[in-house]
């Protein structure tokens, strides 16, 4: 890795913050129990101040499932085009903004927590719906600028027209998910989207 391309020692001590925090905030569940588990007792474990707490994490919860706002990098959008396979396209660049939230995260772990904890799932949907809305944010945008591609639609409106896409793209995540063959501690990579992709493109022209 180039030196410019390193991250900075600002970046790094967030970094290790960060996850001090998360670390503690597991432990502290793990031997207090979810309810008991206070941000007080989370940041003593970890060094820092509750307001320190609240740079990195909006709730608790965020903390002990270690989740991050989703974010959408632009690069991701590159060599994007309408005239392939966008199903697909969408559903991986969903997988990328989606795993973007909780990158770095011990996956066999956080699911025993929500299995032992099932209203922590709540959260997990909600950060997803975040990822959703950033893509279906970036796909209307891209539309807006093929309008061809949506000619013959009559006056629907672009973002109409992302949202439910972005909403059939997710199913192929889901479906992968839910799949015996899933495992989260290896999670996911976008070529593990294939066998459900091309499911449901088979599924798909039966049903027009």
């Amino acid at each position: 890795m180039s030196d410019s391309c390193a991250p900075s020692l600002r970046e790094r001590q967030k970094a290790e913050t960060w996850l001090a925090l998360h670390h503690a905030a597991v432990a502290s569940v793990l031997e207090r129990g979810l309810e008991a588990s206070t941000i007080e007792s989370i940041t003593d474990r970890a060094g820092v101040s509750q307001r320190t707490f609240f740079n990195y994490f909006p709730s608790k919860e965020d903390a002990v499932l270690g989740l991050r706002a989703p974010v959408l990098d632009p690069a991701l959008l590159e060599g994007f085009s309408f005239a392939q396979d966008v199903l697909g396209q969408v559903s991986r660049l969903l997988l990328a903004v989606a795993g973007s939230s909780h990158k770095g995260v011990d996956q066999v772990r956080r699911r025993e927590l929500t299995r032992q904890y099932p209203h922590l799932i709540h959260r997990l949907i909600e950060r997803m719906n975040e990822a959703e809305n950033l893509v279906r944010g970036a796909l209307a945008g891209l539309l807006a600028d093929n309008p061809q591609w949506s000619a013959g639609m009559g006056e629907i409106d672009v973002d109409d027209v992302a949202r439910i896409t972005v909403m059939t793209a997710a199913i192929p995540l889901r479906f992968t998910i839910a799949s015996g063959a899933y495992s989260p501690a290896a999670g996911l990579a976008p070529e593990d989207l294939a066998p459900a992709l091309a499911l449901f493109h088979s599924v798909q022209r039966k049903l027009l």
